[in-house]
C-alpha cells in the first residue's frame, strides 16, 4: 500500500494541506506549546498551527518538562492552566512580557505532564474563562468551557496585546482545516458523530 504524500511543512497529507492558509503573526508574548506525544499523531491538532503561524513560538514534544530544557528561569514564565490556584489573565495585564506556556494535551494527559514535572507546578498559573462557545467543532469534550489549544493561546495573546482581531488569521486556518475534516467525512457522518444534539 503506497503512503499518502505529506506536506514538509505542516505535516498533514498534502490533499489537506493548511499552509496556504497560514498568515505571520508578530506575537510581543512569547509562546511555549508542550505537546504530548500522542497529541502529535492527531491528524487535526491545532497546536502545529500556532506553531506555524507566530513569529515568537516554540513547540516541544515529552511527557515531562523542566525548565532548563525549555531555556527559561522561573521568573520569566507562566503556565497557562485551569485549577483553584491560578490567577485571571487580568494580573499580567500591567507585567513586561513573559513567556507564556500551554500544555497541549487531553485533560487527563494534561494533568499527568504537570504531575510529573515539578518545575512546572512551581510556576504562576493563569487560568481562562471562556467567553464563547469552541469553534472546533471535530473534538469532543466533557467540558463545556474547553478550548482547543489554538483558541486559548489567541484568547490570551488577543487579551494581553488588547487587539481583537490580530490572531484572527489563526483561527481562520483552523476553520478551513475544520470544513475541509467534515467536507471529507461527510455532513451525515459528521452529523451523527458530533451534533447528538441535531
Amino acid at each position: 500500500m503506497t503512503k499518502r504524500a505529506s506536506c514538509p511543512r505542516c505535516k498533514r497529507p498534502v490533499r489537506v494541506c493548511y499552509c496556504h492558509t497560514i498568515k505571520q503573526v508578530d506575537n510581543q508574548w512569547p509562546v511555549h506549546i508542550l505537546q504530548h506525544p500522542r497529541e502529535a499523531k492527531h491528524a487535526i491538532g491545532t497546536a502545529g498551527i500556532a506553531a506555524l503561524s507566530l513569529s515568537n513560538c516554540q513547540l516541544q514534544q515529552g511527557e515531562n518538562f523542566t525548565l532548563n530544557s525549555m531555556g527559561l528561569e522561573t521568573q520569566q514564565a507562566v503556565l497557562i492552566y485551569p485549577g483553584e490556584d491560578a490567577g485571571s489573565l487580568e494580573m499580567l495585564r500591567n507585567d513586561l512580557p513573559k513567556t507564556l506556556i500551554f500544555l497541549d494535551a487531553s485533560w487527563r494527559k494534561s494533568h499527568r505532564m504537570l504531575m510529573e514535572s515539578p518545575e512546572l507546578q512551581g510556576l504562576a498559573k493563569i487560568g481562562l474563562q471562556a467567553e464563547q462557545a469552541s469553534r472546533y467543532r471535530i473534538r469532543k469534550s466533557k467540558y463545556v468551557e474547553s478550548l482547543s489549544t489554538l483558541e486559548a493561546i489567541t484568547h490570551v495573546l488577543a487579551y494581553l496585546e488588547l487587539d481583537e482581531t490580530k490572531y484572527m488569521p489563526l483561527l481562520n486556518s483552523m476553520d478551513w482545516m475544520i470544513e475541509k475534516q467534515i467536507s471529507l467525512m461527510g455532513e451525515d457522518v459528521f452529523r451523527r458523530n458530533y451534533c447528538s444534539e441535531i
